[in-house]
């Protein structure tokens, strides 16, 4: 629920920076050995090129096809992909939604496992499901806020895409569309202490992740997690696999970068991979505000801070919570007498509104995965390739902010005023969280070499206003919506939404889609026209 995060001991600007040109960025899509090879004719006139499999798997992938007539279960089972049904053992657990809110009610869950030709399994059971007439939805890591992942009769499990390599000569990441962010990080860091840009929560899978956004706190110096795909290989609609970059379906390389969900299967993302620090600090200061005003004071002076001072090796989030509690929290990415000299000023304003020390101060400075480990506040990073069965029971609104015309002292104090007078019902607890995305320099407002449908590169900070059950678990209470509803309707701010942050209560309409693409919307609909026309790939949101 925190960040949607990544470090070399090093003073202010001496971390590299993203910024390739249009002809390095496409050179990096391809692996080293792969750049000279021609790809084969386009699978549609002038739109996607494929990637051709041997003769034998042709065979098998044409009688899949032909299987039109037979019904999924059965389709399934010809091609030797394994799933489970509603009468299965072990259908209950497999799926439950991470969001216990809902209650998906999926038919099967295809759960195809990796081969010498790693797309094969994925592409006999797309074209199951088109053959049938039957939209699928595609889980990796399953941690949809709305439970999209679980919202088709079919469901694709990618779980066993777990696969992790690194280019030694471009750095670029190979990585299973299935695996979830705390063992990629693990396996990146031992692959040569790589690292990428990505969230805190180590169970999330990589496969929206890396779809719809990424936001973590070292974004601001490299970039959101889609910023830095540069290569997919993606089954279509019709079941045909296909390589996406810049120089390969660069309409659909546009699109799966911040819209992804509902275009395509991605099975296999490339990603551009940057140097892990040595050290970096993490850092929190907790204060108590009891009154909203200098609770807003003290909020407006993090926020000036943060948009005109803070370097991009700093990351930095306001967590409002109950009991008048303000955190200013963070990671520094260098060392921790550059953070001291950097963070003084703001803490002694902060000090003076507070009118004394913070009530708690953490700060220590940790190794690349120790920071990792510690940022998703639970024993480990590493977490079950299956069986994964942490869940919580909430409701999540999002809301950016432009940088031109950030949050007024007003608006501040008038959402504290609400959070800290208004009793949450059923005990639910809340927090508002305000990441910095902008600022001086931020490489997530600046964005990649090659655009992206990633939306609102205007952004300074992203609010996420959460609730959910005292115990994280059902039976859930509408009225925590109202609640949530509240705080966002006290701030009286208009914005558009992270896409991550799935909000069902948008609907499905272009209303929604609107709030999370923007201007985006017409392209992305005739893209989706383009590589699915039979609209297999279901995401309800999305396109």
């Amino acid at each position: 629920m925190h960040t949607d995060g990544s470090t070399h001991a090093v003073q202010h600007n001496s971390v590299p920076r993203s910024g390739l040109t249009t002809r390095e960025w496409a050179d990096m899509s391809q692996p080293a050995s792969d750049k000279d090879t021609p790809l084969s004719p386009p699978l549609r006139p002038g739109y996607a090129h494929t990637m051709v499999a041997p003769p034998h798997i042709l065979l098998a992938l044409a009688a899949v096809a032909s299987a039109s007539a037979a019904t999924l279960s059965s389709c399934l089972t010809t091609a030797a992909v394994p799933y489970l049904s509603s009468s299965s053992p072990g259908w209950r657990a497999a799926t439950i939604p991470f969001n216990r809110r809902f209650n998906p009610t999926p038919s099967l869950l295809a759960t195809p496992r990796t081969l010498p030709e790693a797309s094969l399994p994925v592409q006999a059971t797309v074209r199951c499901a088109a053959a049938a007439g039957t939209q699928l939805s595609v889980r990796s890591g399953g941690h949809s806020y709305g439970a999209y992942a679980l919202a088709a009769p079919l469901v694709l499990d990618l779980s066993a895409f777990q696969s992790v390599s690194v280019n030694s000569t471009s750095n670029v990441a190979t990585v299973g569309a299935g695996i979830r962010l705390g063992n990629m990080a693990i396996k990146l860091y031992n692959a040569g202490a790589r690292a990428v840009p990505h969230g805190t929560c180590p169970g999330v899978g990589i496969g929206g992740h890396a779809t719809l956004g990424g936001f973590g706190f070292a974004s601001r110096m490299w970039g959101l997690t889609v910023d830095n795909v540069v290569g997919l290989t993606a089954v279509l609609g019709d079941g045909s696999v296909t390589a996406v970059n810049l120089l390969s379906n660069a309409d659909l390389f546009w699109a799966l970068r911040g819209a992804g969900a509902g275009f395509a299967v991605v099975t296999e993302f490339q990603l551009r991979t940057w140097p892990a620090p040595a050290s970096s600090v993490k850092w929190a200061y907790t204060y108590e505000f009891p009154d909203p005003a200098v609770a807003a004071q003290a909020w407006m002076a993090v926020q000036v801070f943060g948009l005109e001072e803070a370097p991009v090796e700093l990351g930095l989030e306001v967590l409002l919570m109950p009991e008048a509690t303000l955190v200013v929290t963070g990671v520094y990415y260098g060392a921790r007498a550059a953070f001291n000299a950097l963070l003084a000023p703001l803490l002694a304003e902060l000090r003076t509104r507070h009118g004394a020390p913070p009530v708690e101060t953490a700060v220590a400075s940790l190794g690349w995965l120790p920071l990792l480990a510690a940022l998703g506040e639970g024993p480990t990073l590493e977490q079950p390739a299956a069986g994964y069965n942490l869940s919580d029971t909430f409701y999540a609104k999002s809301l950016e902010v432009p940088q031109a015309t950030p949050l007024t002292l007003d608006a501040m104090t008038a959402l504290l005023e609400y959070a800290w007078n208004t009793p949450a019902p059923s005990d639910a607890f809340w927090m508002v969280l305000v990441e910095l995305y902008g600022g001086a320099a931020s490489a997530v407002t600046t964005g990649p070499a090659s655009p992206a449908s990633y939306a609102r590169r205007d952004t300074g900070h992203v609010l996420q206003f959460y609730a959910n059950t005292a115990d994280n678990a059902p039976p859930w209470d509408d009225a925590i919506v109202g609640f949530v509803n509240g705080l966002v309707d006290a701030l009286g701010v208009e914005g558009g939404a992270y896409p991550p942050y799935a909000d069902p209560e948008l609907g499905t309409g272009d209303a929604a889609r609107e709030r999370y693409w923007g201007a985006n919307v017409a392209r992305l609909k005739a893209i989706k026209a383009a590589v699915d026309p039979g609209r297999v790939v279901f995401a309800p949101q999305g396109f």
